[in-house]
């Protein structure tokens, strides 16, 4: 799916559902700046296709973002202008800012502890299989407690790395904001 097939689908519309294969963040980056955001997904990872819904943000700096991006790409294709408005060393791209935007909204669908519970299920697992071990056959009983001994580790390890991960993601969508620049004559082209 092209860029200007993706933009077709954000008319307006309160609500939008897009199918797409391979074209995650450009989708989600597009979205943004035509003022929706996500509200559901689904991947699947066998074939790639995505699906995903979006609502309209009615809010202002939304609506003045989707009017400057349509602004953009009816005079010259970019759609990104105000987002991305010069090339820079430090600039963020729409699409990773989308991906940071992305990475939020599945820490905000899947809390910590929906995510931990598999790991709390293999490391059950494990330690009852190296119980078993350990009076059946004692040299099976290492690969099982070492097993346990590493999900414990990671069970202490991934709430810190997500925490870390999630404020990367906000730092990351501040810093697009504030490089985002929408023209004024009065301001001689500042005006973010």
């Amino acid at each position: 799916m092209k860029d200007h097939q993706i933009i077709a689908l954000f008319d307006g519309a309160a609500e939008v559902e897009v199918v797409t294969q391979g074209r995650l963040f450009p989708v989600l980056a597009i979205a943004h700046e035509y003022g929706y955001e996500l509200t559901w997904c689904k991947i699947s990872p066998q074939t790639g296709i995505s699906r995903f819904a979006f609502a309209r943000d009615d809010d202002e700096s939304a609506r003045r973002r989707a009017a400057w991006a349509k602004y953009h790409y009816e005079t010259n294709g970019a759609w990104w202008a105000t987002a991305a408005p010069g090339p820079s060393a430090s600039a963020i791209s729409p699409m990773t800012a989308a991906e940071a935007r992305f990475g939020l909204y599945l820490y905000e669908k899947r809390p910590l502890i929906q995510q931990l519970w598999p790991m709390v299920a293999i490391i059950v697992a494990a330690l009852a299989g190296g119980v078993w071990f350990l009076v059946s056959a004692p040299l099976g009983a290492l690969p099982c407690l070492g097993v346990a001994l590493a999900g414990g580790a990671s069970l202490l390890w991934y709430p810190r790395r997500r925490a870390r991960k999630e404020a990367e993601y906000r730092r990351t969508l501040a810093d697009f904001d504030r490089q985002r620049v929408f023209w004024s004559h009065e301001e001689q082209g500042g005006g973010g």
